[in-house]
């Protein structure tokens, strides 16, 4: 099975050169309209943007395309903020999912960059590097929250 998910990856890799990450976050916005309020999110910050959820969604897709979960190399294609990425980064390793600049997307993973919309293992994955949920025998209290610095990124 794990073979199988290197070779979904490499195809990934040969097709994603064209994919950017703001149409990573528009597909998964799409996806799942729900998970950003706009209006909200206006009057709170005073700018639309996506919800910290759709972030971390287009931070995890992202290291598919890019095939690596360097901090520095996801921030640049992504354009989110270092300390942001970097505490994903950091609660990705904490439960193992991110390993020797692999993601280990083989929960969720099934042959296209977006998971299917019954597909729940991608929003624990995506719960897993905001830092709510983490996987057993992991420590809860390294990991890092990464909702509350994206916000506080916006309000700055």
């Amino acid at each position: 099975m794990r073979q199988n998910t290197n070779s979904a990856q490499i195809e990934h890799r040969e097709v994603s050169p064209l994919i950017t990450s703001a149409e990573i976050r528009d597909a998964l916005e799409e996806r799942y309209p729900e998970v950003t309020d706009p209006e909200f999110n206006l009057e709170h910050t005073g700018i639309a943007h996506e919800h910290p959820l759709i972030a971390i969604g287009v931070v995890l897709i992202s290291s598919i395309v890019l095939a690596t979960t360097d901090p520095v190399r996801l921030m640049e294609y992504t354009r989110y903020s270092e300390r942001f990425v970097r505490a994903v980064a950091a609660n990705m390793q904490i439960s193992g999912l991110w390993k020797n600049d692999k993601y280990d997307c083989s929960d969720w993973e099934c042959g296209q960059l977006l998971p299917s919309l019954e597909n729940r293992a991608f929003w624990d994955h995506v719960l897993i590097g905001e830092g709510s949920l983490w996987k057993c025998g992991t420590h809860s209290q390294l990991t890092r929250h990464t909702d509350l610095i994206f916000w506080r990124g916006k309000l700055t």
